[in-house]
């Protein structure tokens, strides 16, 4: 009897050239601005290669050089990138919307949370209010699906056997300066969620943050992301954290309703 076949894994089909471009378009939207030296000694590249493929991007847009300080940076193809992803998901300009009307009504941080793999998680958009104190992240951020409050969101409504799948896979995450939860209590912090239809945060002992995280779900009911919003305490107070999550939810149920009709 012949060996059964086993399926290729992504990594199998990676082209080497692909993968550093990829790799150094990651490095520069950590590093800001880098000279190909230091493009090279960050991603163990050689720098032959580097010049090579920040030529190339740089002739596609995906990266701008600086003549005068002889760096490299993101460039404008990004955006047009991002811009057609962004009109992909339906659910962007719709959540918009949402965002913008929750943030001026709370002055809170709010933001959107896709899944972007089996066990992470990114912000694909946001909205800020203005003013010098208030808690900022930057849209491409990711993290793992069991870390912060949008992680949460996601574990409490997700199917019962993918939340324990990745609680195995991907463990337990602790808010800012609190310690790990044990897997019951973290669970009873999941069924309560659900019972109340958001995810909540009362001040962080490193942070002082507060913050509410509810569910938009896809027209089959599973969650396709969460709106979270953040703010200092005397911003979002603890005594609002209720009624703050209650007008996140409406957000989020808003926004599920007409992607159904999608």
């Amino acid at each position: 009897m012949p060996p059964a076949k086993s399926t290729p894994t992504p990594t199998a089909y990676m082209v080497p050239a692909v993968d550093r471009s990829v790799r150094i378009l990651r490095l520069l939207q950590r590093r800001q601005q880098l000279t190909v030296s230091d493009v090279a000694q960050a991603s163990g590249i050689g720098v032959s290669s580097c010049y090579a493929i920040l030529k190339t991007l740089q002739h596609h847009h995906l990266v701008a050089f600086d003549e005068r300080a002889k760096t490299y940076r993101l460039g404008l193809g990004l955006l047009e990138l991002g811009g057609a992803v962004s009109r992909d998901f339906v659910f962007v300009e719709t959540a918009r919307a949402h965002l913008m009307d929750f943030m001026r009504t709370t002055r809170l941080t709010t933001f959107v949370v896709a899944r972007v793999g089996h066990e992470r998680l990114m912000v694909v958009d946001k909205e800020e209010p203005g003013g010098d104190v208030r808690i900022s992240i930057a849209v491409g951020t990711r993290f793992r699906v069991t870390e912060g409050l949008s992680g949460r969101c996601f574990m409490a409504f997700l199917p019962e056997a993918e939340c324990d799948s990745l609680l195995k896979s991907v463990g337990l995450t602790p808010f800012a300066g609190l310690p790990a939860p044990t897997v019951r209590a973290y669970r009873a912090q999941l069924s309560a969620a659900r019972e109340a239809g958001y995810v909540a945060l009362t001040e962080s002992p490193i942070s002082g943050a507060n913050g509410v995280a509810a569910p938009v779900f896809d027209s089959e009911g599973r969650i396709l992301f969460a709106l979270t919003a953040m703010g200092l305490s005397p911003a979002l107070a603890s005594k609002a954290i209720a009624e703050t999550g209650a007008s996140l939810r409406q957000a989020a149920d808003a926004i599920t309703k007409v992607l159904g009709r999608g």
